[in-house]
C-alpha cells in the first residue's frame, strides 16, 4: 500500500502505478502561476530527464502521465520528476520534498520492524505453549528478542522457576535427570527413566529436522504439562531448537516414588 505523502498540509495523490500528482505538488508549493506543471514540462532540461528515465527504465512504465477528465485528472510524475520539479520551484520546496520522502521511508522502515517483533512475540509465545518452556526459558527469549530489535533493557534480569502450589516466591534449584540419578546413586541410565516417566505422561517425546538425525529427524525430551509439578524445560545448551528437563531437587524423591524408583 502507497503511503500518504503530505507537504505543508497538502495531500499529494498517487495514481495507479505510483506516479504522484503534479498538480498537487504546484498547490503544495504556493500555486503560483509561474510554477505551472505546463512550463516546467516545457523546460528543456525537463524533456531531456524525461527521455533519460525512458531510456533508463525508471521504476514505472512511463515517468509521465497525464489523466483528463474524472476526479484524478491532472499530470502524474515518477519519483525522480518530482524531485527535479521541486528543484525547478525553488531550493526549500526541494529540500521539503527530499525531507519528506526520507520521513516516509524510515516511518516505513520501523513498521517493518515492528511488525518483525510482533512476529517475534507471536513465535515465542507459541513455543512456550508448545514446549511448556520455564519461566526463566521465556525470559532469556524475549530479553534476546529485545537485543535484536535495539529496544531499552526493560525485562527483569530473572524470573522465578518453582513447583505449583510453592507460596514463598522464590526459585528452585535444578539439575538434569543424570545429574540427579548420579548424587542418588541410581544405577539405571536417564533414557530409561524417561521412558518410564513418558508412560506416566510427565515427560514425552518431540521431534525437529536435523540434517544429522536419523532419517532426518532428531528426538529429544520435554516435560509435559503435567511434568512441570516436577521440573522445568530449559532450552538446551547443546542446541536451542530443543528443550531439555532439568529437575526440581526438592521434589526429585517424590517423582522417584510415583515412578516406581527405591533410592
Amino acid at each position: 500500500m502507497n503511503q500518504l505523502m503530505v507537504i505543508d498540509g497538502v495531500s499529494v495523490s498517487r495514481d495507479v502505478v505510483g506516479r504522484y500528482s503534479l498538480n498537487d505538488l504546484h498547490r503544495a508549493a504556493g500555486g503560483l502561476d509561474k510554477h505551472k506543471p505546463a512550463f516546467w514540462l516545457r523546460n528543456e532540461q525537463t524533456e531531456q530527464l524525461i527521455t533519460e528515465l525512458q531510456i533508463c527504465n525508471s521504476d514505472v512504465p512511463e515517468p509521465v502521465s497525464v489523466i483528463r477528465g474524472g476526479k484524478l485528472q491532472g499530470t502524474y510524475v515518477c519519483r525522480e520528476l518530482v524531485y527535479s520539479y521541486a528543484m525547478w520551484i525553488s531550493a526549500a520546496f526541494n529540500l521539503k520534498v527530499i525531507r519528506t520522502f526520507d520521513a516516509i521511508q524510515t516511518s516505513g522502515k520501523s513498521a517493518g520492524a515492528s511488525d518483525r517483533v510482533q512476529a517475534g512475540v507471536i513465535l515465542l509465545e507459541s513455543a512456550a505453549k508448545l514446549l511448556n518452556l520455564s519461566n526463566s526459558s521465556k525470559l532469556g527469549a524475549y530479553q534476546k528478542l529485545q537485543q535484536v530489535a535495539g529496544l531499552p533493557d526493560l525485562m527483569p534480569h530473572y524470573a522465578i522457576d518453582a513447583p505449583a502450589g510453592a507460596l514463598d516466591g522464590s526459585s528452585r534449584p535444578t539439575q538434569s535427570l543424570s545429574a540427579l540419578l548420579k548424587a542418588k546413586n541410581i544405577r539405571i541410565t536417564a533414557n530409561q527413566v524417561y521412558h518410564m516417566m513418558s508412560r506416566l505422561g510427565i515427560v514425552e517425546q518431540k521431534e525437529r529436522h536435523s540434517r544429522t538425525g536419523v532419517n532426518g529427524v532428531k528426538k529429544f525430551w520435554s516435560l509435559t504439562a503435567k511434568g512441570c509439578m516436577y521440573g522445568k524445560n530449559i532450552t538446551s545448551p547443546a542446541n536451542p531448537r530443543e528443550t531439555q528437563p532439568h529437575f526440581f531437587e526438592s521434589k526429585f524423591s517424590e517423582l522417584l516414588k510415583i515412578i516406581d524408583i527405591v533410592a
